[in-house]
């Protein structure tokens, strides 16, 4: 079963019973095999996203809901999964940041491996305000994620893949500052990533 799909019906199986959790979670792959086949033209930049997280995320939150579970908890559930996720990953990179050293080339690293993740060819569109100092700094004026999501009229989950962001990199060293203040997700005109490593 698809990882995401598995893991938000175990969150919401915390709450609403394991058989109600597991015939979502049926539901969910079903409505998300059928997403793939309409998506199969997506590029495959995209695909790295759209099948991955957000066809699932569309699809758990589809079948919740269907199930009577109410919006705002069908949002919590697929919000936890990636809360869970990153509490899972952080400690591998602070790791690997401490034992390698690796603090003060982490805003050059950031911004290299976010323009190619979440590149143009994926769909996502930039804007490079002035930079100062040892920092990452870009704004994403057009999200994939967001769009797609309105597409299928639950713009309402993007915030759940925006907050997954905030607790991944915001927590990575004591002197890597995460900065964004604003996302798309919630309604604002862009995202404004920063990442900045302070002496």
């Amino acid at each position: 079963m698809q990882r995401l799909i598995k893991a938000t019906c175990e969150i919401a199986a915390e709450e609403i019973g394991k058989e109600k959790s597991e015939r979502i979670a049926e539901a969910a792959v079903m409505r998300y095999d059928k997403l793939l086949a309409e998506n199969e033209g997506d590029s495959k930049a995209l695909r790295k996203h759209t099948f991955k997280r957000i066809y699932p995320a569309i699809a758990v939150y589809e079948a919740l809901k269907a199930e009577g579970v109410e919006s705002e908890d069908a949002v919590r559930y697929v919000r936890e999964y990636f809360q869970r996720f990153s509490a899972k990953t952080v400690p591998h990179f602070q790791r690997l940041i401490k034992v390698f050293g690796l603090a003060e080339k982490i805003p050059g690293l950031f911004m290299k491996i976010s323009q190619k993740s979440f590149g143009t060819d994926a769909g996502f569109e930039y804007e490079f305000p002035e930079t100062h100092g040892n920092e990452a700094r870009f704004n994403i004026i057009h999200c994939p994620y967001m769009e797609t999501c309105e597409r299928y009229g639950c713009p309402e989950i993007t915030i759940a893949f925006c907050d997954g962001d905030d607790a991944g990199y915001g927590h990575l060293h004591p002197k890597l500052i995460w900065g964004r203040t604003k996302t798309i997700g919630r309604g604002d005109d862009c995202c404004n990533f920063l990442l900045q490593y302070r002496k």
